[in-house]
């Protein structure tokens, strides 16, 4: 080698050493304390979510703080060592993630979340035990706050808010901290004279920043789109322990106790009695003779786009007290995931819009696959359902607490003008469809002619359902508290002449009854109405009282369509809310006790006419000063950085010194560097020769002051 070429080969080696050098070491226990808070808010919101096994669990609440600890410790050790060893840790999370992915259903994209989740989990915790230098602590709080997303997409409680705001405080600390060496600087660049302390002064920019984001948050919360508009690509399926039923496509409904139809086929069954939240309806057979209602037990939670009501069976054979099913056959539907559901009698194939529901139990229940009218795909975590006739659906498998299967539903565009111009009599109704669905074995004389008086002036089946449904909405009352049926007596006779109060049952019974009085085709169907959505999680929360019956009513061009006047649930062509924050107000004036009702719409208000007129202001007065701000040119800025720098490592510029007599202190004291000379010239040409420095010029002064702030050591006393 020619000494020519020595410098330039030195040169490369050194830098290729500065490149794979590590960064200077953090000594804040501080900063490192948030950063582990943040990781471990993060991870326990996906452990919460049912990511890991018990050894995951124990290695990340155990081994995370452990892990911040050892990194600490370690901060200014070479790391070679270490840094193979996490190399091989994740190989192996990563071979373990490819293990649990290789046995995937065909089609459930969802089977992927938990292993990805739980590779995730494992690589925080390697990387967690190298976080040698600031960068690499901001890295890993980044990578927590990515974490704490994935466990937001799999949250389906408010559970999940405690370890947003705990990871909030700590990781707004843990920005704080890191940057606190520029926090440090603002007061000295700030004028001492006049006004507030210049503490106060430095804060109101961030303070500004900060309720700005608030405002703007709230803000797109109530106007931002709901979660789930677009079609869904997750669609999650699972079961905790899959208990076959005692019959294969029969019914089963352990909380209904002694009255569970499963009994009949068992009766060794296990009884555990009569649940509170059991709803006798989802049997075989729904008595309206019955009183009492299931209580506010939460049974399940249900993600969808908008609401509807969430069917699991029908009933077509009525005797003047009781409901039944006339015919009870099922064929079993096997097939690749997603299960396919083929469509039955009445129902009417098309290329309609798509709902996407995912029904997650809280609660055990009886094996009926809830679904949106019009079920076409089904995620379920077994192999095979039953079809009954009807177009419902029955499970093979218990249907316990922690249960969860996707369900996607064709909706038909269902509109009042569509539903008008589609007739029910016409040569296309399926043969036998109307036999079943307008057979009145009895029908009282005047039930009947009440139902032709009141839809005398009805053009349309549609017509003629609002106005029965108006009728009942004036003359009749929704009320728990009902007289005992008499023996012998009608119940839709009784309920529209003599009682004119009643529940969903009876209600949507009397319906149905007049209807097919009338020869329009109908059914009772029983299920639950939508629940209340939550504004904060998305999803609606169904409760035990939420359990439901409602007519069905047929139509040629649409298929079966649900009308009931009790429950607020919009027509299939309807949209559901329009933002995110719909209902938040009602929500919180509901679940939070102590709020006077319309308090919260009242603070809601007062809250968005200030926030909307202090950022008017804010954006005025920021206009204005930005106007009258003088231009700071270049060479000032520079050294402005330059003397922060200094500064933080103990050497701040004195009144007396000029610019140049500053960089040459700080190349003597701090850090040699002969490429200093040239900045110097560069500053000095521009400061007072008025000489505009090129582009070249200021990207070599960038680069040394770049690499000098990365290498200068850290002060030993603060100013």
């Amino acid at each position: 080698m020619t000494a020519a070429t020595t410098p330039a080969a030195t040169g490369i080696g050194a830098r290729i050493r500065q490149a794979n050098a590590r960064m200077a070491a953090e000594d804040s226990i501080a900063l490192r304390v948030a950063v582990a808070i943040a990781g471990v808010a993060a991870a326990t919101a996906a452990l919460r979510q049912g990511v890991g096994g018990g050894g995951l669990r124990l290695a990340v609440i155990v081994g995370l703080p452990a892990a911040h600890a050892i990194s600490y410790l370690t901060r200014k050790a070479e790391g070679m060592w270490l840094k193979g060893g996490l190399a091989v840790g994740i190989l192996i999370a990563f071979g373990v993630f490819l293990e649990a992915v290789s046995g995937i259903r065909p089609g459930v994209v969802t089977d992927v979340q938990i292993p990805l989740a739980e590779l995730f989990l494992w690589t925080q915790l390697l990387h967690s035990l190298d976080l040698p230098s600031r960068r690499d602590l901001l890295f890993s709080l980044m990578s927590s706050l990515v974490l704490l997303a994935v466990a937001g997409v799999l949250s389906i409680s408010m559970s999940f808010a405690l370890h947003l705001v705990v990871w909030a405080v700590a990781g707004i600390t843990g920005l704080v901290l890191a940057h606190q060496r520029e926090v440090a600087v603002i007061p000295d660049r700030l004028p001492t004279t006049g006004g507030p302390d210049p503490a106060v002064r430095a804060a109101r920019p961030i303070a500004a920043v900060l309720a700005l984001v608030t405002v703007l948050g709230a803000f797109a919360f109530m106007l931002v789109p709901p979660a789930g508009t677009v079609r869904a690509l997750t669609f999650p399926a699972a079961l905790p322990s899959p208990v076959r039923v005692p019959s294969e496509g029969g019914l089963s409904n352990p909380t209904l106790g002694d009255e569970d139809p499963a009994r009949q086929s068992d009766p060794g069954r296990p009884n555990s009695g009569k649940a509170s939240f059991g709803y006798t309806g989802f049997s075989q057979r729904m008595d309206t003779s019955v009183r009492g209602r299931p209580d506010e037990t939460l049974v399940m939670r249900v993600r969808a786009s908008k609401p509807d009501f969430w069917k699991g069976q029908t009933f077509d054979t009525w005797d003047g007290r009781q409901w039944t099913l006339s015919d009870e056959r099922f064929r079993p539907v096997r097939t690749e995931q997603p299960l396919r559901i083929p469509t039955t009698m009445g129902e009417v194939d098309g290329s309609w819009d798509e709902l996407v529901q995912t029904f997650y139990f809280q609660r055990p229940g009886p094996n009926l696959v809830f679904a949106a009218n019009h079920p076409r795909k089904l995620y379920f975590p077994d192999n095979a359902v039953f079809q009954l006739s009807d177009g419902t659906l029955r499970a093979g498998v218990e249907l316990e607490e922690k249960a969860v299967y996707t369900v996607v539903s064709a909706l038909p565009h269902a509109t009042p003008d569509s539903l008008r111009a589609s007739e029910p009599f016409r040569s296309t109704t399926p043969p036998g469809l109307l036999e079943r669905y307008t057979k009145l074995d009895r029908v009282p004389e005047r039930v009947a002619a009440l139902a032709r008086d009141i839809t005398a002036g009805a053009p349309t089946a549609y017509d003629k359902v609002r106005a029965i449904e108006g009728w009942m909405a004036a003359n009749t009352r929704y009320t728990l508290d009902i007289p005992v049926l008499p023996k012998g007596a009608d119940a839709v006779e009784q309920f529209l002449f003599v009682d004119r109060q009643g529940f969903c049952e009876q209600i949507g019974t009397s319906l149905v009854v007049m209807l097919r009085s009338l020869g329009i085709p109908a059914r009772l169907a029983v299920g639950y109405a939508a629940g209340e959505r939550n504004p904060f999680t998305g999803l609606f929360e169904v409760r035990a009282s939420d359990a439901h019956a409602w007519a069905e009513v047929w139509f040629p061009d649409v298929g079966w369509q649900g009308f009931d006047p009790t429950a607020h649930v919009p027509l299939a062509g309807l949209s559901g809310p329009r933002s995110a924050g719909a209902g938040a107000v009602s929500y919180i004036s509901t679940h939070w006790p102590g709020v006077p009702a319309g308090l919260p719409r009242i603070l809601f208000g007062i809250v968005g006419a200030a926030a909307v007129v202090w950022s008017v202001l804010t954006l005025v007065t920021w206009d204005r000063a930005r106007r009258r701000r003088p231009v700071v040119s270049w060479p000032v800025a520079y050294l402005d950085r330059v003397e922060a720098e200094g500064a933080a490592r103990g050497r701040p510029r004195r009144p007396s010194q000029t610019p140049s007599e500053y960089l040459g202190l700080l190349q003597r004291s701090v850090l040699p560097d002969p490429r200093w000379g040239r900045v110097v010239e560069t500053v000095d040409a521009a400061a007072y020769a008025g000489a505009e420095p090129t582009e070249d010029e200021r990207a070599h002064a960038e680069e040394v002051l770049r690499e000098a702030a990365a290498r200068w050591p850290a002060a030993s006393g603060r100013r």
